[in-house]
């Protein structure tokens, strides 16, 4: 019995090493497994189970480091599980990235604070991009709407035969080029109002509750045009053809596109702000060489991350979308280091904003 509990111990010691090996890199998941299984089935242990396992309590270095290699076996199932919201798992959450939510501007705030000339460019970039992408939506609408809605399309809105296809034809169409001068609008606003905050104070004026709602309210419309629009262009070819075959196939093919495209940055938007990859660190410690793993191996690291930091901080809490990201979670990710000295020339900003109102002005007339 002596013996047998020698041999437990012994074999607890080796798993233990080899775990300790897999932590700091030496194995690689695949080659822990195996290593692991050559050491449970060895002949060394008599009158024990091949799985080394079942005699042994719960609580032990061996078990806990076998349910730690079963963890790290991170599947994509598990991720979504467990770092996605509630509405972040809908169908609704599917169809508004992470980056239209609030948590993640809480994110480019906090991780800027001592770079307010990043922030800006980032801000501006951004929002500068929208602007133009909605005065061009704007442009193509109104060309749509005035060559595909007839007198018979607006007298199924007066008589409001909300039946029949013409009506939606006018009402979604309408609703797109108001949502195309709502978001211009906002986002001509929200640029007018960070412009003359310097670049020392602007990472707190965006940190404010009433600086954020500013940011958000661009999303919001942006987010109703893009689908508004969507749907006006499909109504707006199956109307006149009153329904064709092709036409339909072609109008649902569209909509399942789109909803893969949005499927397939859902991961990582997710461990974009979860993973902390907002930081000026590496995300991951120690810092992983990419020259010599693979993209499979980068992207099981960050969910890894990403999921560590949820089970640690816990999700985002508020109405969806709206959800704002764990103080705790930021500061951890962001409040530690000292102020980075850097100086940014504003040369190619101001260039960049030149050939962005030539692109609305040219979508405008």
């Amino acid at each position: 019995e002596r013996f047998s509990h020698i041999m437990t111990a012994s074999l607890a010691a080796e798993l233990k090493a080899l775990a300790d090996l897999k932590a700091d890199g030496t194995l690689t998941p695949e080659q822990f497994e195996r290593a692991k299984e050559v050491v449970l089935s060895g002949d060394a242990i008599p009158d024990a189970p091949a799985d080394g396992d079942d005699d042994e309590p719960p609580g032990t270095s061996a078990n806990d480091d076998v349910a730690n290699a079963k963890r790290e076996n991170l599947g994509y199932m598990r991720f979504w599980s467990s770092a996605f919201t509630p509405f972040e798992k809908g169908t609704l959450g599917m169809l508004c990235p992470k980056d239209h939510h609030l948590e993640w501007r809480e994110h480019l705030a906090a991780s800027k604070q001592r770079d307010g000339a990043s922030l800006r460019d980032g801000l501006s970039g951004t929002y500068e991009t929208e602007i133009v992408f909605a005065a061009l939506v704007l442009g193509i609408n109104f060309s749509v709407f005035f060559s595909a809605v007839d007198e018979d399309a607006y007298a199924a809105v007066r008589d409001l035969r909300a039946s029949s296809a013409r009506f939606w034809l006018v009402v979604v169409g309408y609703f797109s080029i108001l949502m195309a001068w709502v978001s211009i609008a906002g986002i001509y606003l929200l640029l007018v109002c960070i412009a003359p905050i310097s670049d020392t104070n602007l990472p707190t004026f965006i940190r404010s509750s009433s600086a954020m709602r500013c940011l958000m309210a661009p999303n919001i419309t942006i987010v109703a045009m893009f689908y508004s629009t969507l749907f006006f262009y499909i109504l707006a070819v199956l109307v006149p053809s009153e329904g064709a075959g092709v036409l339909v196939g072609i109008a649902m093919f569209s909509l399942l596109a789109t909803f893969c495209v949005m499927f397939t940055f859902m991961t990582p938007f997710n461990f974009a702000v979860n993973a902390g990859c907002f930081a000026d660190e590496p995300a991951i410690q120690p810092a992983m060489d990419l020259a010599a793993c693979t993209g499979d191996d980068v992207d099981r690291a960050l969910r890894k991350k990403a999921l560590d930091n949820v089970a640690r901080f816990g999700m985002p809490k508020g109405p969806p979308g709206f959800a704002s990201a764990p103080v705790a979670f930021l500061s951890h990710l962001y409040s530690s280091g000292s102020p980075p000295l850097r100086k940014t020339t504003r040369a190619r900003r101001v260039f960049g904003i030149k050939k962005k109102a030539t692109a609305v002005s040219g979508a405008l007339h």
